[in-house]
């Protein structure tokens, strides 16, 4: 019996769709009795959580998914990573008995956390009718890590005489099937790792040496080891590469400390775990009250720093640092607010929107970071933009403006109490005075730009947004 499409009166239901063709989706959205998706609006999300409704038997599973790079909601590429058969048997041959829902959108910590606390508290993984044979990862659970566990799986993880499964599989297959934890590296340390990485696999013709890490448990495999790794292998567009699984029930604090764990350093390859991952770990312990020592001084948080940081003697300490100006940073924070993040996709999308609606024809506008300020990239942006309008027979916009953002509040404090902002204008004015001289081609509009001088200016980004638990 096939159910016809139904109305949805729920008001943040707004795409509602009907059997006619929608061109900008893949097919198995048509198939669908009935289709709900919570419209994303500007927001950039890195992932979401959806539902899968079956009529007649009223039986039900919820997923989260991560979108790839590239990858949008709207595409329809991805369906479930449900593993039960008898749903995916009817899942292929009666979908018009489904009703599939997208219900909500975060970055992939939050719908982790979504998933979990959904399916706990709707009993999934002991209601007759769910599919869900567990309730997925446990976000925030009141034990801290289990270390001596999170050292076995570290070490047999390499040690190829381990009892963990290892299978050489196809760089596209496990790419467009797996979840990735969002490991916080340096943007260019990873840029320059990743093209590394793809040369070595290029020039052996194969990827030995390199290993994926992956914990799987119904249905959901996560990439605790090597996201520098997968990106190369695509990058090298070789086919295959080794992979190895953890079977095992971890809670998400656990595979984020797995994970830095198999990036401690040693001779293998891998990007290392930075002493900043290390110590904002432990800070978030101390918040969750799971520690109780501010100065990190105890038995378990040194533990921790030797076991998922591979760091020994003066490193230790200095881990410890860190993690103390982490809490004595937040205590300035405003309440119910903090540090924006200018670094993630949505925050980048606006600061790229407001950077553009700043744009006059006489002013452009760029957007720069406190912590890493790159005079040359900020100057060649102006250059470029002033060859095109004098090649277009317009003059070059006399004042750039920067807009800056800061990755912590103390960076922010260091900026105002160096006053480096007149160091970079003078730098920048150096850039751009020098290249007016030297134009050539576009003469006569150089140098009037040259006698009226451009301006240099800066602004700051916001500095803060709401706190949401």
């Amino acid at each position: 019996m096939s159910y016809p499409l139904k109305k949805t009166i729920n008001q943040k239901t707004v795409i509602n769709f009907n059997k006619k063709r929608d061109k900008k989706l893949k097919p198995f959205y048509e198939k669908f009795g009935e289709i709900k998706i919570l419209p994303f609006g500007d927001t950039v999300p890195e992932a979401f959580l959806y539902e899968l409704f079956h009529f007649p038997t009223l039986r039900w599973y919820v997923g989260m998914h991560g979108l790839k790079d590239n990858e949008s909601v709207n595409d329809g590429a991805y369906l479930t990573s449900a593993t039960d058969d008898k749903l995916k048997e009817l899942l292929e041959l009666e979908p018009e008995n489904f009703r599939y829902s997208i219900t909500n959108y975060g970055s992939m910590r939050e719908m982790f956390k979504l998933e979990n606390e959904t399916l706990t508290a709707r009993n999934a993984q002991n209601d007759p009718l769910s599919w869900n044979k567990w309730n997925g990862f446990v976000y925030e659970a009141p034990e801290l890590p289990r270390l001596d566990l999170i050292e076995i799986l570290a070490d047999d993880a390499y040690d190829i005489n381990s009892s963990l499964v290892r299978e050489k599989i196809k760089v596209t297959d496990i790419y467009n099937d797996l979840v990735r934890l969002q490991v916080r590296f340096d943007t260019n340390l990873s840029t320059k790792k990743i093209r590394e990485y793809t040369n070595e696999m290029k020039s052996n013709g194969n990827t030995e040496g390199f290993t994926l890490t992956i914990v799987r448990r119904d249905g959901k495999r996560v990439l605790v080891g090597g996201n520098h790794t997968l990106e190369s292998a695509l990058k090298s567009k070789l086919l295959y590469i080794n992979v190895v699984f953890i079977d095992e029930d971890l809670t998400m604090d656990e595979m984020h400390s797995l994970g830095n764990a198999l990036n401690k350093k040693r001779e293998i390859q891998r990007m290392t775990t930075m002493m900043v991952d290390v110590a904002s770990d432990l800070v978030g312990f101390y918040k969750s009250k799971k520690i109780v020592r501010s100065d990190f001084k105890d038995d378990y948080s040194t533990k921790y720093i030797k076991i998922t940081g591979g760091f020994k003697g003066p490193d230790i300490a200095k881990v410890r640092r860190i993690a103390k100006e982490m809490i004595a940073e937040e205590e300035s924070w405003k309440d119910g607010k903090k540090w924006k993040d200018w670094t993630t996709k949505t925050a980048s999308k606006e600061s790229r929107e407001i950077s553009d609606a700043e744009k006059t024809n006489s002013i452009l506008c760029l957007v720069a970071s406190g912590g890493e300020f790159r005079v040359d990239r900020l100057s060649n942006d102006w250059v470029r933009d002033a060859d095109m309008r004098m090649k277009l027979g317009k003059k070059p916009r006399r004042t750039l403006k920067i807009l800056m953002s800061f990755p912590t509040y103390k960076s922010l404090q260091e900026y105002t109490k160096e006053q480096k902002s007149k160091r970079h204008e003078r730098s920048l004015m150096h850039h751009l005075v020098g290249y007016l001289i030297q134009e050539n081609q576009y003469k006569v509009a150089a140098e009037e730009l040259l006698i009226n001088k451009p301006i240099v200016k800066f602004e700051h980004l916001d500095y803060w947004e709401d706190k949401i638990s």
